[in-house]
């Protein structure tokens, strides 16, 4: 009887600023192919349902199929959600005990060996990106360069290097221990955009506080703290997290752990809505109406009340709101002053009157600079002619 003999093959799997998911292809047939055992190396996993279906073939020819996966676990990688978490806790419900896991946060290596015969190594991550994703969502397609390979040598190499790493002092079991817990936060931006009901529980659960002008207030744990970033987690849903950009004192004088209030307003991020929040510049003295500018909070400021704009009725689902404009003056210049829901009484706005504001903050409507009460806590006060 003749045997065949092995032939070695290898290939060279680009991917390269465009919709090519012919890397992601490749890893779908090694891993459904394999038999006996997988051995995984990547720092960065996010994609999701996409990975479970090669999983699922191979456990279809094996029901004892073993999996090791050594992964990166930085808090900071999985709030930014350039690291699912949920992932790797997919594959522990399809694999049960027959998946172990360690994780090395010194790795940049990615590769897979199935069945000690073949390997894919690269520079791809486990990323839409990484592979080639169309997705907006998921960033563009990057430009990465792959090899698949069965030829033994090689094979032998990877796996020496990969038992090493997975022996080494650096790698640490992945079990639900503080450290593990702790990362286990997510951006919440990932929820707002494609979760919508899921989104408005988390708001009720958490006392989320979403005003009309578009003011986010939210009181939370701090789980990362950067020059100009910050992750802020929840409190009674450790799993989420909200990102805030810009200055915060309190954030400052903050360490990891301590509960913190933010507020500011959700903007644009790369193109798409995130429910990223922006920090106001705060104001802490009483400044003049000449130096307002957009996007500043806690404003003090004195002044004169000169005129009665407008006065209108809004309908909304919870019933009719009133604004009332006011024209207010200092002797530096005038602004439009919004008093929603007769916080001031109409009869009691006189022209020429005198007053206090507290916790302003400043918003542009239709092309115009305003000025208005931050809800929960401005105020404002009539000192009289």
């Amino acid at each position: 009887m003749l045997f065949k003999k092995h032939e070695s093959v290898t290939e060279f799997i680009p991917t390269f600023l465009k919709d090519d998911r012919s890397a992601l292809r490749k890893i779908h047939d090694v891993i459904s192919r394999a038999k006996n055992h997988i051995y995984i190396v990547y720092p960065w996993i996010t994609l999701g349902e996409e990975f479970v279906i090669p999983f699922e073939n191979a456990l279809s020819k094996n029901k004892n199929l073993e999996v090791y996966l050594i992964t990166k676990l930085e808090k900071e990688d999985v709030l930014r959600r350039l690291h699912q978490l949920d992932d790797v806790e997919r594959w522990k419900n399809i694999f049960g005990d027959n998946i172990s896991i360690k994780y090395n946060n010194s790795i940049h290596a990615k590769m897979i060996i199935v069945d000690d015969r073949e390997i894919i190594v690269g520079s791809s991550n486990l990323t839409g990106s990484g592979l080639g994703s169309p997705r907006k969502y998921e960033g563009i397609p990057q430009i990465e360069a792959n090899i698949y390979t069965n030829e033994s040598s090689a094979v032998r190499e990877a796996m020496s290097f990969f038992l090493r790493l997975w022996s080494h002092k650096t790698s640490k079991e992945y079990v639900d221990d503080k450290y593990v817990l702790s990362c286990k936060a997510y951006n919440l931006s990932g929820i707002y955009q494609r979760h919508r009901k899921d989104f408005n529980k988390i708001v009720a659960d958490e006392k989320i506080i979403i005003s009309e002008d578009g003011t986010v207030k939210f009181t939370g744990i701090l789980g990362y703290l950067g020059n100009k970033k910050a992750y802020i987690s929840g409190k009674i849903r450790k799993d989420i997290a909200i990102k805030f950009i810009g200055t915060n004192e309190r954030l400052k004088s903050s360490k990891i752990g301590d509960e913190v209030e933010i507020s500011g307003k959700m903007g644009k991020v790369e193109g798409f809505r995130e429910f990223t929040i922006k920090g106001f510049s705060p104001i802490n003295r009483i400044i003049n109406i000449s130096s307002l500018k957009s996007g500043l909070s806690q404003i003090k400021l004195k002044g004169e009340i000169v005129n009665i704009e407008d006065v209108i009725e809004l309908e909304y689902k919870q019933g009719t709101k009133i604004l009332t404009l006011v024209k207010i003056r200092d002797d530096t210049g005038d602004i439009i002053l919004e008093l929603w829901d007769n916080i001031v009484p109409v009869n009691k706005i006189k022209l020429g009157i005198m007053f206090e504001i507290i916790n302003g903050y400043t918003k542009v409507y239709d092309g115009e600079l305003r000025l208005g009460l931050q809800k929960h806590d401005g105020k404002i006060t009539l000192l009289g002619k």
